[in-house]
């Protein structure tokens, strides 16, 4: 029954959001988990502007910052200020916003396929994204500016979701399952075109580069990249981030989506379409980097419960601060050479994610 524009539900569709956010946290225990997130964010994003060739004290760090907002802090040597602002702050931001639009991508792909194992990936975006940057390496195109592989890493990414889009809607009408099927396909097609094309290239500098584009990181970072990456990761992020109940209700089923009033039709494109958008600006600066959509989710969900209306914001804090603090760990850990983040992020993702599974095997049961 709808009554002054909005729906009213049903005693069962009531009881079955209930029984789907049993277990939830209140607004207390998210805003201090949240808390504490954006504090490790802090912390690790400090570490990661102080540590490097020429390292800068924490204090110097913190100091040349609140400078730059009017606030007097302390001091500082000008050749720091000149590392900070030109070489690693742009990383930093880079990192930050990676983190976040993957780690948000993965917990709104979970609700939308109701598959605890869906990733940014899932949509074809990172294979895509390898299969043009990859391609822009190897044509010599991508010796000339950074800046052509990055824009053939778009391409590729917003290509492979459109053929995906195309196979996994029949009738024009996007299936979760289908688009899942499509998905996997389309992943698997592209990654083969990848592995043709690196066999095919000479072992010189254009495979080496292709071999770090694919291990992820964020070593070429830029303003110019922070500039033309920022609004669409942030316009997807703001998308995602609003509709926490809306992914509550599609998250237990569709049906009870539509008859609590949610276009499910509508509301599914716009919400796969700020997770691609999203995830394909990142990965195209940032190259392949796993597991953080996967399993900053999962970590929370133990900690925060279902309720997407405090997971999505906490999962886009938890993603930045993880790949600040992945960043920092590549580039220190075997000093003075770089580890690439992606190695960091698959070391450290995948024994969490199989403790998760054993620990959680009973309920996380992959549905299609």
């Amino acid at each position: 029954m709808e009554r002054a524009g909005m729906v009213l539900q049903q005693p069962g569709q009531a009881g079955a959001v209930g029984a789907a956010l049993a277990g939830g946290c209140g607004f207390r225990r998210f805003a201090l988990v949240t808390a504490l997130l954006a504090a490790a964010w802090a912390g690790a994003a400090v570490l990661a502007v102080a540590n490097g060739p020429v390292r800068i004290p924490p204090v110097h760090v913190v100091s040349a910052l609140a400078d730059r907002v009017g606030i007097r802090a302390g001091t500082y040597e000008e050749r720091e200020r000149l590392v900070i602002e030109r070489l690693r702050l742009p990383r930093v931001v880079l990192a930050t916003l990676t983190g976040a639009a993957l780690a948000a991508a993965g917990a709104t792909l979970q609700a939308l396929f109701r598959n605890p194992l869906a990733d940014p990936g899932l949509l074809g975006v990172s294979s895509g994204a390898a299969t043009g940057a990859v391609a822009a390496i190897a044509s010599g195109i991508g010796a000339a500016s950074m800046w052509w592989v990055c824009g053939s890493a778009f391409a590729g990414a917003m290509g492979a979701v459109t053929l995906v889009y195309v196979l996994g809607a029949p009738g024009g009408r996007p299936v979760p399952s289908s688009l899942l099927l499509a998905g996997v396909a389309v992943s698997a097609f592209l990654g083969s075109v990848t592995s043709v094309v690196i066999a095919l290239v000479p072992p010189d500098e254009a495979l080496r580069g292709i071999l770090f584009w694919l291990a992820g990181g964020f070593s070429g970072a830029q303003w110019g990249y922070v500039r033309v990456v920022g609004m669409p990761v942030i316009a997807g992020l703001l998308v995602m981030g609003l509709a926490g109940r809306q992914l509550n209700l599609l998250a237990v089923s569709e049906e009870l989506a539509a008859t609590s009033g949610v276009r499910v039709g509508l509301t599914r494109a716009v919400l796969l379409g700020a997770a691609t958008l999203a995830t394909a600006a990142s990965v195209s600066v940032s190259g392949t980097i796993g597991f953080v959509g996967l399993v900053v989710p999962h970590v929370l969900r133990l900690v925060l419960g279902p309720d997407y209306r405090y997971l999505l914001p906490a999962s886009m804090v938890a993603g930045a601060a993880v790949l600040v603090g992945a960043d920092t760990v590549a580039r220190t850990v075997v000093r003075p050479a770089e580890l690439q983040v992606g190695m960091v992020t698959a070391l450290a993702g995948a024994p969490v994610f199989a403790v998760i599974l054993l620990r959680q095997r009973s309920r996380l049961a992959i549905q299609v």
